[in-house]
């Protein structure tokens, strides 16, 4: 695993498009959540944060931060996409096997990203939670909602695990990414929608949907009353989503041309 970690660190050292995606991928969630926080700070906004919650105070920070970061989640994506898009681009991953790499360690050097992305977008909203929590609100820090942070993680994975797939079955960097946000920002809504129509709550279970059903808006959330089910249905459902995407990746990698 040292070796595959090393060669995956030579390929992204130089590798100038790798950096500025992280660096955008840390300050925009930074940025969303004080932009934020200012802005239910000030005048009437203020006020109706007073009359309803402060969720810029602890321990409420936690939903608001993971809710807000989950917008952008998006962004680790786009940065595994182009990862993996690349390894076909430019034959690495022919090479790496020609050089003496199973087909299984192609495979474990993008969950590598995969975890390494995730465990990043943890630790990033848990500063900035502690952060902003700090600065904007009123209470001391605890971690007593802090469960919504690992929602948020569970969340940022099944995405990225989405993001590996569609990269590993277009091969095509710019197709991938269109057909990622397609999917995201258009295909889920309108499923789920669809499908709570018909059958109620199951709507709320598509990957993307069962993310969101654990992170509702921050106050607006309080003001939408829906049916839903219990947490750990949402949470099985994103598991099992992420061990699909993980096994349809193996086995597209181990029967493929490279």
């Amino acid at each position: 695993m040292k070796n595959i970690i090393w060669t995956e660190w030579l390929k992204v050292r130089t590798y100038r498009t790798f950096w500025v995606m992280l660096l955008l991928a840390v300050i925009i969630p930074l940025a969303a959540n004080f932009f934020m926080a200012n802005l239910f700070s000030n005048g009437d906004l203020k006020k109706a944060t007073q009359l309803m919650g402060q969720p810029f105070s602890f321990p409420a920070i936690w939903l608001s931060v993971a809710s807000i970061s989950s917008y952008t989640s998006g962004l680790f994506a786009i940065l595994l996409i182009i990862l993996t898009t690349n390894e076909y681009t430019f034959r690495t991953n022919r090479q790496n096997i020609i050089d003496g790499w199973d087909r299984r360690e192609f495979v474990y050097a993008k969950l590598f990203w995969l975890v390494a992305l995730s465990v990043l977008a943890l630790a990033l909203s848990t500063i900035i939670g502690i952060i902003v929590g700090v600065s904007y609100g009123d209470t001391s820090v605890s971690f007593e909602d802090y469960r919504y942070v690992v929602y948020y993680f569970l969340q940022v994975m099944v995405t990225l695990s989405l993001a590996l797939l569609i990269a590993v079955l277009l091969k095509r960097a710019g197709i991938a990414i269109v057909i990622f946000f397609a999917y995201t920002m258009m295909i889920d809504n309108i499923l789920s929608a669809l499908l709570t129509r018909q059958f109620g709550k199951v709507g709320g279970l598509l990957p993307l949907q069962a993310g969101d059903e654990l992170l509702p808006v921050p106050l607006f959330g309080k003001m939408i009353a829906k049916e839903v089910f219990e947490p750990y249905v949402y949470i099985i459902a994103m598991v099992a989503y992420i061990s699909l995407a993980m096994y349809i990746v193996f086995r597209r990698m181990m029967k493929s041309d490279l």
